[in-house]
């Protein structure tokens, strides 16, 4: 789990085997997204802004599944 730069994301993980990305936001959901290329990971733990990348690379793109608490 990586510590992010972001008012809306606080931290991000990745499982190279599901190839699924794990978000940790702020408000404390948690959500998983399955089949994200790692690439993808990698450019958000690269981008200037998280959530903004967050916003237009993976959310419309990927479909999310809220953790249960």
């Amino acid at each position: 789990m990586i510590s992010l730069k972001s008012s809306l994301i606080a931290s991000a993980d990745y499982d190279e085997v599901s190839k699924t990305l794990t978000l940790n936001f702020h408000s404390g959901v948690r959500y998983s997204y399955p089949d994200v290329p790692r690439e993808t990971y990698h450019n958000l733990t690269l981008a200037d802004s998280a959530g903004q990348f967050f916003q237009n690379a993976i959310r419309p793109h990927f479909q999310g599944v809220k953790a249960e608490e």
